[in-house]
């Protein structure tokens, strides 16, 4: 399957890069729209400017001609307007053109642009026009009325030539925005590469070579930002990790050498068990012919017996030892906890009664199967009730309780009110050969843990000096625990 690391930095790098040139577009688009808005007012402004200078020069000019009938003016404002490509127009008060200086003087009416200043359409050309009025002044009341005005002048200044400059200028503009935002796109993009997507695939090829087995590989260090602390904090991770590696194998090795020490001294220490048994109940069974042929009355008698005794102990060890060292291997089914447990308590009722020991159940009702080995689980019950009634040889209450732990555990907890175990001895009490009672072998304990961590469970220790002991046995249930059980106490 592919693991697509490849494909991640480049992801990356697009995500970064892509808003990026967006960004620089955008930036160039709208610089370029304010540019251009820049350009055409500046040359409105100018051609604004000349229409009035040239609108105040022909108004006057008329107005020093105006004793003459203004006819000197017009050779005047012709010349001036050839020369310079101009217009120059003079209207009566309706509007109508009376006069012409550059175009003709036509009869039609004066395009006023609004506000008295702005581009006009004539003869398939645009132009600027400022108009003025005309009339008012002191040359004019000798002939006219005073305050009424007698027409106007109109002054165009031709717009084709600044608007070709326009044109230059914004393609000029549009050339160098376009190699301006390629440039700096190019140059972010490499940026970019540079700072992020390299650092970030060599990181990537380390991980790749760390998840590969080689804890050797370093990256290396790319300053204090985010990214140099990520590769500082790589290599500290990767020196970690190869420590770690270090001592785990120097700790496997050790317990590797250790369990081939400890299964060779397994099997030896069986072969032993084994002979010592065997000739144990060879000398037991002549003992024990002995013992019946001697005369009760005969003063050898009692010491055959506490032999006998201590041979049976040896024997019992010997046995005990055996199963010790046979390796579990647990058949998981399901099984009534309820069932088992009565059945356990059968063979201990005697014992408890003889002890003077109550035995107390508290089964809960519709609690499922646990999934165990049932003759493992019933070795391990019949331990943990033996223990318990061991511990009150004056007599006392041993309590038996079934419960669901969660949905998928069920537990078994088996209590007495006996002395209870000392708080430096609770941790030692799952030791192979300790035990607390002179007669113990110190090892069913030991092989009751194993037998429940074989099957996924565990098993857990409470005591209080004085008050008494509980084991709790913990064991995978074999179907999910619906609703919280109830309980059926008997004695």
């Amino acid at each position: 399957m592919s693991t697509g690391h490849p494909r991640g930095p480049l992801s990356l790098i697009l995500k970064i890069t892509l808003p990026t040139i967006a960004l620089v577009v955008v930036a160039s688009v709208v610089s370029a729209c304010v540019l251009d808005w820049a350009i055409t007012r500046m040359h409105e402004e100018t051609a604004r400017a000349r229409a009035r200078a040239f609108a105040m020069g022909v108004e006057q000019v008329y107005d020093r001609e105006s004793e003459n009938g203004h006819a000197a003016a017009w050779p005047f404002l012709k010349l001036i307007c050839k020369a310079g490509e101009k217009r120059a127009l003079v209207a009566d008060a309706e509007g109508r053109v009376k006069f012409s200086a550059g175009s003709g003087p036509g009869d039609g009416p004066l395009a006023r642009p609004p506000g008295d200043a702005g581009p006009v359409e004539h003869d398939g050309k645009r132009w600027y026009r400022w108009v003025r009025v005309v009339g008012g002044g002191s040359q004019c009341v000798r002939c006219h009325e005073s305050g009424r005005p007698l027409g106007f002048v109109a002054a165009d200044i031709p717009m084709a030539h600044l608007e070709e400059e326009a044109r230059e200028q914004r393609s000029i503009n549009l050339i160098a925005g376009i190699f301006l935002a390629t440039a700096l796109s190019i140059l972010l993009v490499l940026m970019q590469y540079v700072l992020v997507y390299r650092p970030v695939r060599r990181l990537t090829a380390a991980v790749e070579l760390i998840r590969s087995g080689d804890l050797s590989v370093r990256v290396p260090s790319w300053g204090n930002d985010e990214i140099g602390c990520l590769a500082s904090s790589f290599n500290d991770m990767a020196a970690s990790l190869q420590r770690a590696k270090r001592e785990l194998d120097r700790t496997h090795r050790a317990e590797l050498a250790q369990s081939e020490k400890l299964a060779g001294l397994g099997q030896l220490f069986t072969s032993i068990a084994h002979e010592l048994k065997n000739q144990l109940a060879g000398i037991l069974g002549a003992m024990k012919v002995i013992e019946a042929e001697t005369r009760p009355e005969d003063p050898v008698k009692p010491v055959i017996g506490k032999v006998l005794s201590q041979m049976e102990r040896m024997s019992k060890t010997a046995v005990t030892a055996l199963e010790f060292a046979r390796p579990l291997k647990p058949g998981v089914a399901a099984v009534d906890l309820a069932e088992l447990l009565e059945r356990t308590l059968f063979f201990i009722e005697r014992q408890a009664a003889q002890q003077n020991v109550s035995l107390r159940r508290r089964y809960a009702q519709e609690l499922p199967p646990a999934r165990a080995d049932e003759e493992l689980m019933k070795q391990v019950f019949l331990n943990l009730l033996l223990n318990g009634i061991q511990a009150m040889p004056g007599g006392g209450v041993l309590e038996v309780e079934t419960r669901a732990a969660s949905l998928h555990a069920v537990e078994v907890t088996i209590s007495d009110q006996g002395v209870g175990i000392a708080p430096e001895n609770r941790e030692r009490i799952f030791s192979p050969f300790f035990s607390t009672k002179r007669s113990g072998t110190g090892l069913s304990l030991y092989i009751a843990r194993q037998i429940v961590e074989t099957q996924q469970g565990e098993i857990r220790l409470e005591s209080r000096p004085g008050v008494g002991t509980a084991f709790t046995v913990r064991l995978p249930a074999s179907e999910a625990v619906e609703e919280p059980p109830h309980y059926v106490a008997s004695c």
